[in-house]
């Protein structure tokens, strides 16, 4: 299996994550294209930093006064010409900062002030990480201890200890190690990477280096400000997962409403969730929602389910999932590019294949043909290909 090991030397912020992914490979330039329709987007570039004898990018981005409410982030994100699985991880990571800011200051999500997060960096990096993360594609996500300073820190709250009550709410279940810096080591973007992505338990599996990258801050201290990861191939059984089933049955609720219910459990952090009618006591006839989710994420979703349905209680269970190893690739046709994965079974063999829908819809509609026929058009050419067939163009 592909991993990527998240190795917080001296914390993990946002731009410090950028500055690992550019340094492990990511194009810098696609980067700048894919943030172009941000508005009032400052000038951006990566230099190369030394941190005692260590190399490693660093994100220079310029100064800027523009600040977004929640929703606007949000608007932004999804506005974003980039696969919908991009924008669904930076407004996961989002949704993790959102609710942690309610949780730490008791007010609801609507009330939350962002304050330093609600600056312009926050899309930056949530966007840029959530697209250098998706190229990469590790079917699992390691972190080492993520590190803390101590003491207390300067905010538009005031002073408040470091760190921050929202980081630590963040980062509740990952390892923590404190040194007796009075520095802001981790930052809440950075703590929302590592709750999106990094699995809680487990160490690290023994891998073979595909590719590494430095991010070099600037603090100066006796310890090195890097921020370093890898990506390797593992030969680890790394498809077993242990998740918990949140379920609940309701009865009393407009309908109407479901579908935006469900997508605000997605955004709280759920793996999957589904629904299903059943036939509750006397004989009425309601829905059960069924989450699938990290153990990580079970507060949030907890307090999803609890603030936007009408139930009064709910029950969750400790299950296991099984997964494939997954690649995704783009193939060129005289259509148009579209988005092929891949399914692996344990000795390599690819055992499933699937077109994204998204891009199948997309030539369809520019066609104005039925979706069922694009598919088939583009699986034809698809498998034409791969036998050797040269494919002439289409109109």
């Amino acid at each position: 299996m592909k991993i990527l090991f998240i190795d917080p030397v001296f914390g993990i912020s946002g731009d410090m994550m950028i500055s690992a992914l550019v340094d492990a490979g990511l194009s810098f330039e696609n980067l700048k294209a894919l943030l172009a329709a941000v508005p009032d987007i400052p000038d951006m570039r990566t230099v190369r930093l030394n941190q005692g004898i260590l190399s490693g990018a660093h994100l220079e981005i310029g100064r800027s006064a523009r600040h977004f409410s929640i929703a606007e982030m949000e608007e932004i994100i999804a506005s974003l010409d980039v696969e919908q699985g991009v924008k669904d991880d930076a407004l996961g990571m989002l949704a993790i900062i959102v609710n942690a800011e309610a949780k730490v200051h008791g007010v609801s999500r609507e009330n939350v002030h962002f304050h330093e997060l609600s600056h312009i960096d926050t899309i930056i990096d949530l966007a840029s990480v959530a697209y250098g993360m998706r190229l990469i594609g590790a079917d699992a996500v390691y972190s080492g201890p993520v590190p803390c300073g101590s003491g207390t820190i300067s905010t538009s709250h005031g002073i408040i200890p470091n760190p921050p009550p929202v980081t630590l709410e963040i980062l509740k279940g990952h390892e923590l190690v404190f040194y007796p810096e009075n520095l802001e080591l981790t930052t809440p973007t950075g703590a929302a990477i590592v709750a999106y992505y990094a699995r809680k338990q487990g160490r690290v599996p023994a891998f073979r280096e595909l590719a590494k990258g430095y991010g070099i801050g600037t603090y100066q201290s006796s310890r090195p400000d890097v921020l370093r990861i890898f990506v390797g191939e593992s030969d680890a059984p790394g498809y077993d997962e242990e998740v918990l089933i949140i379920e609940t049955d309701i009865d009393d609720m407009e309908m109407e409403y479901l579908g935006a219910v469900i997508d605000r459990i997605r955004l709280s952090g759920a793996i999957d969730v589904v629904h299903f009618p059943i036939s509750m006591k006397k004989s009425r006839t309601g829905i059960r929602i069924s989450v699938t989710a990290d153990a990580s994420r079970f507060e949030d979703i907890v307090d999803t389910i609890f603030a936007e349905t009408t139930t009064f209680g709910l029950r969750w269970h400790l299950s296991h999932r099984r997964i494939l190893r997954r690649e995704e690739e783009t193939v060129s046709t005289s259509y148009g590019p579209v988005r092929v994965k891949k399914g692996f079974d344990r000795t390599g063999t690819v055992i499933k294949t699937h077109i994204e829908f998204d891009d199948v819809k997309a030539i369809a509609d520019a066609r104005n043909i039925p979706y069922r026929e694009a598919l088939e058009l583009i699986k034809r050419e698809i498998g034409l290909k791969a036998k050797g067939v040269t494919v002439s163009g289409r109109t």
